[in-house]
């Protein structure tokens, strides 16, 4: 996944390796993933879009913050727990619950200490950029990378084709 103005990601399916001579900058992402700090807001209506919430452990906002009610649901239900905001997380907590990626809206730049410690615990940090999207269909394509990381492809490829037409 190669993100203009942002990083490069490499996807490495469960059970294979990243490749031995991988650019230092790329940032390995290894699926499944299980375990997600969703720590920007935008994403979780994509991933309510494409049934995926349940990868969702880790949430930066508390229930009363989400408007996507399957969020506020799971947050209430206790599936998906609060471990603290971008520019506070829980690191202690990332770790127990082995978090496998951070997902965080470009505020983290704001706030790189963060992401570095974060990094620190070998824990990706995918930087969403949608919201500098000047089209709607731009952020809404959003969804086509959160369902390759999934492999979900298929149902935001459904999704998007729904939302082009309206």
């Amino acid at each position: 996944i190669d993100v203009k103005d942002g990083a490069q990601y490499l996807l490495v399916p469960d059970g294979k390796e990243a490749p031995d001579d991988l650019d230092s900058d790329v940032i390995v992402i290894h699926q499944p993933l299980e375990r997600i700090y969703m720590a920007a807001t935008s994403p979780m209506a994509l991933f309510d879009a494409i049934d995926s919430l349940d990868t969702i452990r880790l949430s930066g906002e508390t229930a009363d913050n989400w408007y996507v009610q399957d969020a506020v649901d799971a947050r209430n239900a206790g599936t998906m727990i609060f471990a603290g905001k971008y520019s506070e997380p829980d690191y202690e907590m990332l770790v127990d619950e082995n978090c496998d990626l951070a997902i965080e809206s470009t505020m983290i730049l704001h706030t790189p200490k963060v992401q570095e410690m974060i990094e620190d615990l070998d824990i990706p940090v995918f930087i969403d950029r949608s919201s500098y999207e000047s089209h709607p269909l731009g952020r809404t394509e959003w969804i086509k990378a959160y369902a390759a990381m999934l492999n979900k492809e298929d149902v935001a490829d459904t999704f998007f084709g729904k939302q082009t037409k309206v």
